[in-house]
């Protein structure tokens, strides 16, 4: 049975059914909701509740709880237990207003709990504001699911602009891991190829998170692909991005960065940093250890200086560990970190295997420790091979 008023109410018309085995108290309530502008369903019996449920998808439903056969507890679990129902508001009516059923009721899934006789102006009040609240949650999860489908396609975009292949080289390899905290993220990486033996390495983490970042984080690479002449003095190429992204200096965002040539005909790596965590060496036979670098202040904050620009050689075998924060920082769900001493170990533990081996154990090693808990900032590794 069905009422359809045509007068609005204050929230959008609903779908409302009312379920009570009393004839004179389902009287009552329609009249009581008649001119409300909702699509009323009315029920005798929870199973004939739960067969016009299943069809109509009520958003609101006036359960009485003591009823013949199925009572109402039953039919709010039965509701909360099928998908398509679960999302309706359930009030209970009770001529019983002990506790223990206020709170059996609530524990179950339902939203309210009134007591009969009913007050017509109590219905009113607490159906439109469960009403509006629930229309309020819907719109939110509407809007919700428009923007992560944008920064899902930011971040598909984003991704695009990273190296789609690493450059090939009979003694040297490239591998890289990239993951952000969420869709479109901050960090970024490159692998540039200078010349027949020379590569530049940029890893970069701008401050935050979201589309700003990801933003900031993809002009930053247009400055790397557009720098003029060879990008193969890391020193200027830092203090050309700094110089490039004046406008932003007297924001609150910043970047760190780290920009490295390798030449593999002199077997040599040239390194300049701007506040971000020192590459790791992995050499056979010593522990990891972050290469001894000068660093200069963070980009994109105010005049870098001079920028100091160091020369370590390599040996064949070694290993060079870029990274973003977000590696040495993971936490675990009791809020324990993934620090740079557990990054240093492990990568000692796992020695110097091939670049593509380094980049899957750790990430396998740093997701065992977060154990399922989501990141907090963006991830990136890269793991140069020098053979």
């Amino acid at each position: 049975m069905s009422t359809d008023e045509p007068t609005a109410g204050a929230v959008p018309p609903s779908t409302i059914l009312v379920v009570d085995d009393s004839a004179t108290n389902l009287q009552v309530v329609v009249r009581t909701l008649y001119g409300s502008g909702h699509r009323i369903l009315v029920a005798r019996d929870g199973a004939t509740a739960l067969d016009i449920a299943a069809r109509a998808v009520p958003d609101l439903v006036l359960l009485d709880v003591m009823m013949p056969g199925m009572d109402g507890f039953e039919v709010c679990r039965a509701l909360k237990a099928r998908a398509e129902t679960r999302g309706a508001a359930v009030i209970f009516m009770s001529a019983r207003g002990d506790l223990s059923d206020k709170v059996s009721g609530l524990e179950l899934g339902a939203v309210d709990y009134i007591t009969k006789p009913i007050q017509p102006e109590e219905v009113l009040a607490r159906v439109a504001a469960h009403l509006s609240r629930q229309q309020l949650e819907r719109a939110l999860r509407v809007s919700r699911d428009k923007l992560d489908r944008e920064l899902a396609g930011a971040a598909r975009m984003q991704r695009s602009i990273l190296p789609a292949r690493m450059p090939e080289h009979p003694r040297v390899s490239f591998a890289a891991y990239y993951e952000t905290s969420r869709h479109a993220g901050g960090d970024y990486y490159d692998v540039l190829s200078l010349g027949p033996d020379r590569f530049g390495i940029m890893v970069a983490d701008v401050s935050g998170h979201g589309a700003p970042s990801a933003i900031v984080m993809a002009m930053i690479r247009a400055v790397v692909h557009t720098y003029p002449g060879v990008p193969d003095d890391p020193a200027a190429v830092l203090a050309h991005i700094n110089r490039h992204f004046r406008f932003l200096w007297e924001s609150s965002m910043y970047a760190t960065a780290v920009y490295a040539v390798f030449d593999a005909g002199r077997q040599t790596v040239r390194v300049s940093c701007a506040g971000h965590p020192p590459p790791l060496l992995l050499r056979s036979g010593a522990a990891a250890a972050p290469l001894a670098i000068e660093s200069t202040m963070c980009l994109i904050w105010d005049e870098l200086g001079i920028v100091p620009c160091v020369e370590h050689p390599l040996r064949a075998g070694d290993r060079v560990v870029f990274y973003t924060d977000g590696i040495t920082e993971r936490q675990a769900g009791d809020g324990t970190m993934y620090d740079s001493d557990q990054f240093a170990a492990a990568l000692t533990r796992i020695g110097a295997e091939p670049a593509a081996d380094i980049v899957r154990e750790l990430v396998a090693e740093v997701d065992r420790f977060a154990a399922g808990h989501e990141p907090e900032d963006d991830q990136t590794l890269l793991v140069v091979g020098f053979d």
